[in-house]
């Protein structure tokens, strides 16, 4: 029988006999998945256990002898701690029998850890709250209790799948990690959250009221358990005011349209766009900015104080994100090869200083080079295989925002002067921000965003926008007819499949999987002089090879400029074009 919200309705009762006015309650919604703990998968994140037992576990009795054997393993040995790939762990083991729930103390941590960034606040915390010194402690007055959901709610199977080796650094793939998490990542869960006054200890309703304030600020702001910053644990609360940001923070709101081949999660059948998508996609450009202008060392290291990092020495970020739904989430394209479309919204929050003159612009870049998700290096376009079958390959996303009470494009106009301009201004507060680390025009043998690691050039196609936005649909289904002269030419049999610039991604994984050196955007801008309605911006990272040199990079970057109507944005030139 589950009890759940059962030890809050009865203390609600008791108190509101005994002493009314001090005991608070309400319902909050986890809107995502909440990391609130990793059992039977322990791992250095996991900061409050929160499951009961809730059934037993699987077995393997369902196993032949033989396929036992395989294992070199036996029944009586097989035990659900045993690690497992995220596949096999999805098979045997999706749901744990482990009732989530948020445990008090990690609401009194969120709250405390709200309060210690107000000045304001921090005395009359410390008095309600507790503190402790090096020689004593002194307990608080308010208790917080344990917040159960309405009904029972099993851990889940979750995934991390760190790719900044992959793809930044053009390393062997990683291997897929399992985690397990309160909440499907589908159906947002209700959960009661209560705390009371303790009467002995003097405290006094508008006490008790007080701290129920810093409650709905705090869990509305941070959300519950660890990676909050990634989009983990978001909270809401019915009819509240939206929470003031942390002092000297601001938000930065992206709407954006999503129109991708898929973007997935545990479940490599169920499209599912993350949070750590979104979060991926800043962590990777934030870094391939930073390794222009320091070294990887300190672009590492700058990169944990902006998103934080767990190796090899913990460190917190100063970057939050929080993805929002709108009411198209994961729609399938009626017309095949079908494709998935997202929309919503990607909330920023980050210090002033920091948001406005490191990440923004950055990210600008962003998106205009590249897309979100898997096939993020490619345009949305329809892809024949060797096999003679079509399909979506790539994805196109479409970004705006919010300027003074306009709603206008996220990025950059296609003049190369402005890119030059906002990428020096970009560089002047990261030398501004961090002095000491400060070495421009580096080249390293990665993915680099710079004037000297790249190129990056506008070139004509497709004939027509082969998208059609409004209808979630395709307009063209002709597979030539939906690419334009950039990937034409990263498909040209010198380039395709080569794994110094087209890349081999699609080989089995671990380290026969190589990313593309190319990545490319379509824009809705039509080419005047080639007649077409569209254009594909192209990034070309060099990796730390010479675009004098006769490597077949250098031969791609002179043949791209060589395109008729080509126009370079940013970067470096072929050495045809500087003499």
């Amino acid at each position: 029988m589950y009890s759940g919200n059962r030890l809050v309705e009865l203390l609600n009762a008791q108190d509101q006999e005994r002493h009314p006015g001090l005991f608070k309650s309400g319902e909050f919604t986890l809107k995502w998945r909440a990391k609130v703990g990793s059992f039977p998968h322990p791992d250095v994140e996991t900061i409050v256990s929160a499951g009961e037992p809730c059934g037993k576990w699987k077995s393997n009795q369902t196993k032949t002898k033989q396929e036992v054997w395989k294992q070199n393993t036996s029944s009586s040995q097989w035990r659900p701690e045993a690690k497992r790939t995220v596949g096999e762990n999805l098979e045997q083991l999706k749901i744990l029998p482990l009732n989530g729930y948020i445990p008090g103390s990690c609401i009194r941590g969120i709250v405390r850890e709200w309060a210690k960034k107000r000045p304001e606040i921090q005395p009359r915390m410390l008095k309600l709250l507790g503190y402790q010194t090096n020689d004593e402690i002194y307990s608080g007055k308010i208790q917080f209790l344990d917040a159960w959901p309405a009904k029972p709610q099993p851990l889940t199977l979750d995934i991390v799948n760190p790719q900044q080796e992959f793809q930044v650094f053009h390393q062997g793939q990683s291997t897929p990690l399992s985690l397990y998490s309160l909440g499907d990542g589908e159906d947002p869960i209700t959960v009661t959250v209560a705390i009371r006054g303790i009467a002995s200890k003097g405290v006094t309703a508008d006490d008790v009221n007080e701290v129920w304030g810093w409650v709905e600020q705090a869990l509305t702001l941070y959300g519950v358990g660890s990676r909050t910053a990634s989009g983990y644990g978001v909270i809401k609360l019915s009819g509240q005011v939206a929470p003031k940001p942390d002092p000297n923070c601001k938000a930065k709101v992206l709407n954006f349209s999503l129109y991708s081949q898929g973007c997935y999660g545990t479940d490599p059948q169920g499209p599912d766009l993350r949070p750590s998508h979104w979060r991926g996609w800043m962590r990777s450009w934030l870094l391939r900015f930073l390794l222009g202008v320091m070294s990887r060392a300190n672009a590492e290291k700058t990169l944990g104080e902006l998103f934080g990092v767990l190796e090899p020495t913990a460190q917190k970020g100063c970057v939050r994100i929080e993805l929002i739904k709108d009411k198209v989430w994961g729609k399938k394209s009626n017309k095949n090869p079908h494709f998935y479309t997202w929309k919503g919204e990607l909330k920023i929050t980050a210090p002033e200083n920091i948001l406005n003159t490191i990440i923004v612009p950055a990210l600008r870049f962003a998106s205009m080079v590249g897309g979100v998700g898997r096939g993020w290096r490619r345009p949305l376009h329809i892809f024949r295989t060797d096999r003679g079958y079509e399909a979506a390959r790539g994805c196109h996303v479409v970004l705006s925002h919010q300027v003074r009470g306009e709603t206008k494009k996220f990025g950059i106009s296609l003049k190369s002067e402005q890119w030059s301009t906002v990428y020096q201004q970009w560089a002047n507060a990261v030398q501004q921000q961090w002095p000491n680390y400060f070495t421009p025009n580096q080249n390293p043998e990665a993915e680099v965003f710079g004037p000297q690691s790249c190129a990056v050039y506008l070139v004509p196609g497709p004939v027509r926008n082969p998208l059609n936005g409004a209808e979630m649909n395709w307009a063209l289904t002709t597979p030539e007819e939906t690419r334009g002269d950039g990937v034409k030419l990263i498909y040209q049999p010198i380039y395709k499949r080569k794994v110094e610039v087209g890349g081999n991604a699609a080989q089995g994984g671990g380290s026969t999987s190589h990313c593309s050196w190319v990545s490319i955007q379509r824009v809705q801008v039509r080419h005047r002089q080639k007649n077409t309605d569209c254009q594909e911006v192209v990034c070309l990272f060099m990796g730390g090879q010479d675009p004098s040199s006769q490597q077949l990079r250098a031969k791609f970057l002179k043949e791209l400029a060589n395109i008729p109507g080509a126009v370079r944005l940013f970067g470096v030139y072929p050495p045809i074009i500087n003499q």
